[in-house]
């Protein structure tokens, strides 16, 4: 049986998402650092059905950025960098529909959650092998665990 854990969902500022990467105001402002390659952009749709995440990723090649296109209310969901994610350092933050955010080099994170309908995230990250750039964890099938924001 999956256990679903509740994560406080904190309010997206420049603030509060700084050891995790920038918050940006257009997708203009997307800058991903890039460590190897270059960058390539893509479009991820996001339905509100879909509120827990159970997987998460880092890349080793670039950051990512997520900006919500339709501006729905969105949560976006980070862990530090460190080797291995732990169910206790994943944060959650909420942003209105006006903000999107740019992950550094190493971030855990999920895609995006919609809260409202239906989602497009224009994003942007490293255009090198996903399977070679990327570190990834599957809470679900590795600890029985997946994460919901507490809204």
């Amino acid at each position: 049986m999956i256990k679903v854990v509740k994560v406080k969902v904190e309010p997206l500022s420049a603030e509060t998402f700084a050891p995790f990467g920038e918050v940006i105001q257009t997708y203009e402002e997307a800058d991903p650092e890039i460590v190897k390659g270059g960058l390539r952009e893509k479009e991820i749709p996001v339905s509100s059905s879909a509120r827990q995440m159970a997987h998460f990723a880092y890349h080793t090649d670039a950051g990512q950025a997520f900006y919500p296109r339709r501006h729905r209310p969105s949560v976006f969901m980070v862990g530090p960098v460190k080797e291995m994610l732990e169910a206790g350092d994943i944060r959650a933050f909420y942003s209105d529909g006006s903000l999107g955010i740019c992950v550094g080099v190493g971030v855990w994170h999920t895609v995006p959650i919609c809260l409202e309908g239906e989602e497009v995230f224009q994003s942007v990250r490293g255009d090198q092998d996903y399977l070679a750039r990327s570190v990834e964890i599957d809470f679900d099938t590795e600890q029985g665990l997946t994460f919901e924001s507490d809204i």
